[in-house]
């Protein structure tokens, strides 16, 4: 390609008469831990959002100046992208030479120095090299190492993240792509396909042996590899599913994100922290939008754009993996945007140099303002940092790399037992050396192994990419409900349109659970070419609603499916009042509660609960009939919770029910509204006819005296011992009843739980396999002890004094976050004064305060179960 030089003064010119011309943007920053310095080493006009950076053996700063990144129709300054070279002559600290290597590429998204002096450079859709073949100063030959074709072209989810590996190995990362279709070839022909998946490739230096060595990622923009061939990625986005993640990357890893899927906050086939079987979780979370990563003796170095900060992780060896416990070392103020870093390769043992490249503004165009900042760190004070020599890998680490390898020599048995393995790393690695077994496999074989074992089955069969044809009918009837699903999920991952008629069938199966019909319901919308649609389509999910041929169950899934939107915002204490779904009328409602199916009537009797002002005459007709299902009536009474006090006197009458689960909703609905001294007393006189229900009555009429004389909140042991007191069993459906209830434990205002409840908190739907009782007591008692990094709220303080808190989503020019009541809040940053992370959980502390004894038993019991979701 022709090089067209431009000159260093010709640039200062343009600068200094553009658009650079407004205030300055101040860094604010400030180091937080000892043998940590931060210097200024150059700063605009000579540089421009800066998106890669590197360092020589000369000391010298490798930088790349974007100046294409959405660039304004309006903006002043070079055509293309700069690659520039600053140098700190006199050894003071600033940078005193600036030249521009190169000026020929367009988003340009990473930089790194090769053998023999090539330059390697990250483009949306190629990975090509560069060099200056005559001594000039500038770059006069490029040559391509892999092209990427596709029609998506946003700039930062196509290729990034160049790094390279001990062995000489280049590594480089993919962005989602919009979840168009790609192909990216190397200089020998070889060429990978894909979609939204995403990936980490390897190639030789020159562009051969491409081959992806993990996929599952939303944008890791960030990649490093260790001196001991460990290679760690840093994700710069997180969509919905907050928050960005620092991962490890293993050989044929699979961390669980589809773009293809859509952007809802929850599909059945997409993972963000190893949810899954198969897919692998993070370390940790890292800071929000971070673009670089690198080592750091036994941990790593991640910028954060958004978070305005440099973080160290200390990695700790866990199982085949690490965790992490961050420690924040440098924080800055909205106009210090810290992206891609790059080490000194000349620095002192003791004292190590890095220089990282500054966005500054936090606009995503081009906007011409830069930085490039030196980082020192000083190992003799830095205590916090550790060990330097990198520690040994555990024997989980070495048996899971043994399996990947294609070399063990481990029997079928073993094999199988190892897929089952907590450690998801060592489990992923077991699948994958069943994979290399599965073609000799044959359905006759396979069913007669445990359901555990024909699940993983199922999993290598598909790494393999065996023939569907032989076995997805197979798998598809299996009688365990897992196989079906990790079948359905094949099928859809592979765009298996052949066997669209056995998932239609699915559909139909009257004994279906719930998790299965969302994965069955996934599916069809992914061979019906709309896998963007995910569990959400309005009109099958309402066709399947009035379909009277369908099963009642069927009928029953499809109305919880369909989506519901807040109509207001809720008052303190009860869950947003929701519309129904558009097609859904209280007459339709009724006629499916005319059907009188347990499953379908309990269904819209939640459905009703969800809108109990315009519902509450049927719920109290239904709450009323003592010829009623008494579960359903207790649900129905759960239901008119939130508008107790126009319905005060029906619950003083059923307080007197004789069944249990109608007294007792009732009683909990009467809890929450002040009563008349009559009413208490009437109370009083029915709990001396109903002993079994003496808790209750004693809440319902001084509901204050929960509060006294219970155990501290951090004495978790004085609470195992008062539920263990509890003489009767545990009600799970009771425990379902108080997670969801409006106005008591409200757990369902942040939490799903069977494709019921919001998106704030972590879906709790299969909590009880992963978790123990003592555990799960802890975090309902103290919710703000151990609280996840990405569910941390941040409080968001306007300049008109106005103050939101949310989960952040995203941040930029302007911030995002989703709010208590699950719904989305975007603000100008202008408006926005200042933003804190709030030390308090959503969930509120005190809660068991407003339940029994035997309620929270009934909750945890809920939690726990395992069973079919309801």
């Amino acid at each position: 390609m022709k090089y067209f030089p431009i000159c260093y003064l010709m640039i200062s010119l343009i600068f200094a008469i553009g658009s650079l011309s407004a205030d300055e943007r101040e860094p604010q920053v400030k180091t937080l831990q000892p043998g940590v310095k931060l210097t200024l080493v150059a700063e605009h006009p000579e540089l421009a959002t800066p998106t890669g950076i590197d360092v020589d053996a000369q000391g010298r700063i490798w930088v790349v100046a974007t100046h294409t990144h959405f660039r304004p129709d309006d903006y002043v300054g070079p055509e293309h992208d700069e690659i520039l070279i600053f140098s700190d002559l006199n050894k003071e600290g600033r940078a005193q030479k600036r030249q521009v290597f190169y000026n020929a590429t367009d988003a340009t998204m990473d930089l790194e120095l090769g053998p023999d002096g090539w330059v390697y450079l990250a483009e949306r859709d190629r990975i090509l090299r560069i060099k200056d073949t005559n001594g000039d100063g500038k770059a006069d030959i490029e040559e391509n190492i892999a092209v990427l074709k596709s029609e998506a072209d946003y700039p930062h989810n196509g290729l990034e993240g160049l790094a390279w590996d001990p062995n000489g190995d280049l590594v480089f990362a993919l962005g989602e792509n919009y979840a168009k279709p790609w192909s990216l070839t190397g200089t020998d022909g070889v060429t990978v396909k894909g979609a939204g998946e995403g990936g980490v490739f390897r190639c030789t230096a020159d562009g051969k042996k491409l081959r992806r060595i993990a996929e599952g990622f939303w944008n890791p923009f960030g990649i490093c590899v260790r001196a001991d061939g460990e290679i760690f990625a840093a994700e710069n986005d997180p969509g919905e599913r907050p928050p960005c993640r620092v991962l490890h990357i293993i050989e044929g890893g699979d961390y669980g994100y589809e773009r293809s899927y859509g952007s809802e906050a929850h599909h059945p086939f997409v993972s963000w922290n190893g949810e899954l079987r198969g897919t692998l979780p993070m370390i940790h979370p890292s800071g929000e939008a971070p673009c670089g990563i690198l080592p750091l003796g036994r941990g790593l170095l991640v910028p954060s754009w958004s978070d305005h900060s440099i973080d160290f992780f200390p990695l700790t060896p866990q199982g085949a993996s690490y965790t992490s416990k961050p420690i924040t070392l440098v924080k800055g103020s909205r106009y210090f945007r810290p992206s891609c870093i790059a080490a000194d390769p000349a620095s002192a043992k003791q004292k190590r140099i890095y220089y990282l490249c500054d966005w500054v503004d936090g606009r995503y165009q081009a906007h011409g303002y830069g930085r490039v900042w030196k980082l020192e760190i000083d190992l003799k004070k830095a205590t916090w940092v550790g060990k330097m020599e990198l520690e040994p890998p555990t024997p989980e680490a070495k048996l899971a790399a043994l399996l990947r390898s294609g070399k063990s020599t481990h029997t079928l048995k073993e094999l199988l037992k190892f897929s089952h393995d907590a450690d998801p790393f060592l489990a992923q690695s077991a699948l994958q050396a069943l994979s290399h077994k599965a073609s000799n496999w044959t359905p006759q074989e396979v069913s007669s192994w445990s359901a555990a074992d024909r699940i993983s089955a199922v999993m290598a069969l598909k790494l393999a990419q065996a023939d569907p044809q032989k076995w997805i009918p197979v798998l598809l009837a299996d009688n365990s409900p897992d196989v079906q699903f990790e079948t359905l999920r094949w099928i859809s991952d592979y765009r298996l349109k052949a066997f669209l008629p056995l998932v239609e069938a699915k559909l139909s199966e009257s004994d279906l659970d719930y998790q299965r019909f969302e994965a069955a319901i996934a599916t069809w919308n992914t061979l019906q070419g709309k896998p963007e649609a995910g569990i959400r389509n309005p009109e099958l999910l309402l066709a399947k609603v009035q379909d009277v041929n369908s099963p009642p169950r069927i009928r029953a899934y499809a109305l919880r499916l369909l989506p519901t939107q807040s109509r207001s915002a809720p008052k303190a204490g009860t869950q947003p009042v929701k519309n129904f779904p558009k097609g859904l009328t209280l007459e339709m409602l009724q006629q499916l509660l005319a059907v009188n199916d347990e499953t379908l009537s309990l269904e819209v009797v939640r459905t009703l609960a969800g809108n109990p002002i315009a519902a509450q005459k049927i719920l109290a007709s239904i709450a009323a009939d003592p010829k009623q299902n008494e579960l359903l009536r207790a649900e129905a009474i759960a239901g008119l919770a939130t508008v107790a006090e126009q319905n005060s006197a029906l619950l003083l009458k059923l307080a007197g029910a004789s069944e249990l689960p109608v007294r007792e909703e009732a009683l909990r609905a009467l809890r929450s509204i002040p009563l008349t001294p009559p009413q208490q007393q009437s109370l009083k006189i029915l709990a001396g006819q109903y002993p079994d229900s003496a808790d209750l009555f004693a809440a319902a009429i001084n509901p204050k005296s929960l509060s006294v004389g219970r155990p501290a909140l951090t004495d978790t042991k004085a609470w195992l011992q008062a539920l263990e007191a509890v003489s009767v069993p545990a009600d799970p459906e009771s425990g379902r009843r108080i997670f969801h209830h409006g106005r008591l434990a409200n757990c369902a205002h942040c939490h799903r739980h069977g494709g019921r409840g919001n998106v704030v908190g972590p879906d709790l739907s299969s909590l009880g396999n992963k978790q123990d009782h003592v555990w799960l007591l802890k975090s309902i008692l103290e919710p703000s002890r151990e609280m996840a990094p990405e569910y941390q709220p941040r409080t968001i303080i306007l300049n008109d004094g106005r103050t939101f808190t949310g989960i952040r989503l995203r941040s930029y020019v302007k911030e995002t976050i989703r709010d208590a009541n699950g719904q989305n809040r975007t603000f100008d940053r202008n408006d926005v004064d200042m933003m804190v992370e709030s030390p308090v959980s959503f969930m509120p502390s005190g809660l068991v305060n407003s339940l029994t004894d035997r309620e929270i038993k009934d909750l945890l019991a809920f939690l726990e179960s395992s069973s079919p979701q309801k």
